[in-house]
């Protein structure tokens, strides 16, 4: 009974890679069936959906006002900052 609960119910960390995942392809039938039934019964998963779609839409509608997106680079002060918040973020 536990395998199959492990099949049906995602952990909130696989929902939240299907939710990224879903932006650039589309999902298969068991990933779309899984996803949905975990935010059903997840309300934070559910609101990283929402809030993870707002970014999308804001970065793809910003990204077709440009002429040449690939033309812009993150700073490499930025970059740093970034990695270390991350590595903080794994040490915890």
């Amino acid at each position: 009974m536990k395998k199959l609960m492990n099949l049906i119910v995602l952990s909130c960390q696989k929902a939240t890679l299907l939710i990224e995942k879903s932006h650039d392809k589309p999902l298969s039938f068991m990933d779309k069936l899984q996803l949905n039934i975990h935010l059903k019964i997840c309300d934070k998963c559910a609101g990283y959906q929402k809030q993870s779609l707002i970014i999308e839409n804001a970065l793809k509608s910003n990204h077709q006002s440009f002429s040449n997106p690939s033309d812009f680079k993150l700073a490499d002060t930025s970059k740093i900052r970034i990695q270390k918040e991350i590595e903080e973020k794994l040490k915890k």
